[in-house]
């Protein structure tokens, strides 16, 4: 194993986080909760050399209303936002997708913004460095092929955060601290559905909150594939939010693609939930096979729909 040794950074303040990140540019990491962190650093597919650490952020770990909408902090806990009462009030579909990320003690510690910013997975990536080096580099670290598909162009690495579908079904905003200021984007437009740099942020950017606004008359549907209820990422996750009143329909899936896949749409149809899954780009890289995944999207759909009385 090589030397991980790291310097280890506490700033106080968003903006002190951020010169922290520019003075160490060339290889960091903010840490939160680690859950995810650390594991790739064991791996050693994480090697920063400066670790910079948010616990200490005023109002990181903090859950508030204002002005018709919830703000979430990046650094509040799993745990936490599945358990709290605002949330399992007006939001109980993002506290079910919460509830049902890794494991209690794992939520105890992971946070929202590590869960928006889950590196994507894939069973020939996330291994020991000795086990990569054996098989053969993969595009994702360092190699020319992607051994999955064979392929020499694409990283077809999935995304799997669980809390991005249910997100993203609510209208959820993210905001996120760069030098010249706060910004902010609808979650969506976060991710760039491209294995090899999932992410649309700027060098260093730092995600500060989740801002999710409160909709009446809206139901929810919730549902997630792994092979034990309990720690396994993914294979399949699906949202959907339901609008009765004009028939709208909101559906975003993880596990299924480089990115999140979304559809808004309204048509019900059998032909709209059929093609679902068959814009979802799934290869051999995950526990399940691709065929039942794909299978298991229209599965998931059809109950989501009847869940919702959308059939």
């Amino acid at each position: 194993m090589k030397n991980m040794n790291a310097t280890y950074l506490v700033p106080a303040s968003v903006p002190e986080a951020l010169a922290a990140a520019d003075a160490n540019r060339e290889s960091f990491a903010y840490l939160a909760g680690g859950t995810d962190l650390m594991v790739h650093r064991q791996q050693e597919n994480n090697t920063a050399t400066c670790l910079i650490d948010l616990s200490a952020l005023p109002g990181f770990d903090k859950i508030e209303v204002k002005n018709g909408k919830i703000l979430i902090g990046a650094g509040v806990t799993l745990h936490e936002l599945a358990n709290a009462e605002t949330v399992l009030r007006h939001y109980p579909l993002l506290a079910e997708a919460a509830q049902s990320i890794a494991s209690p003690v794992i939520r105890k510690s992971a946070t929202v913004g590590g869960n928006l910013l889950v590196e994507n997975r894939c069973s020939f990536f996330n291994q020991s460095e000795f086990w990569r080096e054996a098989i053969g580099l993969c595009l994702k670290c360092g190699g020319d092929v992607c051994i999955a598909t064979g392929g020499k162009k694409a990283c077809y690495s999935v995304f799997v955060s669980d809390l991005v579908p249910a997100l993203i079904c609510l209208g959820a905003k993210v905001q996120y601290a760069v030098a010249d200021g706060m910004f902010d984007m609808p979650l969506e437009a976060l991710y760039t559905g491209v294995g090899l740099n999932p992410l649309h942020l700027p060098a260093g950017a730092l995600i500060t909150q989740v801002e999710v606004p409160v909709k009446n008359g809206v139901r929810t549907w919730f549902q997630k594939l792994r092979p034990r209820k309990s720690v396994d990422f993914t294979n399949l996750t699906l949202a959907l939010s339901f609008e009765p009143d004009n028939g709208r329909l909101k559906v975003a899936l993880s596990g299924v693609d480089m990115g999140p896949v979304v559809f808004e749409t309204g048509d019900l149809s059998d032909a709209f939930v059929k093609s679902v899954g068959k814009k979802c780009r799934m290869v051999e890289n995950l526990f399940y096979p691709r065929a039942y995944r794909k299978k298991m999207v229209e599965v998931y759909l059809r109950q989501g729909l009847k869940a919702v009385g959308g059939r």
